[in-house]
């Protein structure tokens, strides 16, 4: 079972599908306990388009689709890095860390997602903590990315 895969099992009140009629652009969209992905991308694409469109479930109200609107591109950025927390989290690195997948190309494999989802994740944190955080008894440097016990 793919990691897309088990996401959606994780959110049975959600109605989840891969949809091959999204317009051209859209990878994934939410609206009222639905979410399509668009069927078109590639299998680790859709584990993070569905980990956003989960995150707009759990954080967002309403029609966010104005990017004019300054409170609107707030929330659709609180979705991916709600997203970003759900996928890529700092117990998933260390996870990846001590399974001794130290390339960014093993960890996106483990983690089943792209590197560009990884990478944005990276930065997301980098910001987030400063460049670096403690979890669990572990140093963990986001640029690069680096985990080492303490």
């Amino acid at each position: 079972m793919t990691r897309f895969e088990r996401l959606m099992i994780q959110y049975p009140h959600l109605d989840i599908k891969e949809d091959s009629y999204m317009p051209k652009g859209l990878s994934g969209l939410y609206f009222d306990n639905s979410i399509r992905i668009n069927k078109r991308l590639l299998a680790y694409e859709k584990t993070g388009v569905l980990a956003e469109e989960i995150g707009h479930h759990e954080t967002t109200h309403g029609d966010i689709l104005d990017y004019n609107d300054t409170r609107k591109r707030k929330l659709e950025v609180l979705a991916r890095r709600w997203g970003y927390e759900k996928i890529v989290s700092l117990d998933k690195l260390i996870q990846c860390y001590e399974a001794r997948y130290i390339t960014i190309e093993d960890v996106c494999t483990h983690l089943e997602i792209t590197d560009t989802y990884l990478k944005s994740a990276l930065e997301f944190y980098n910001v987030k903590y400063g460049g670096t955080c403690t979890h669990k008894n572990y140093r963990i440097t986001f640029d690069p990315l680096n985990i080492k016990p303490i």
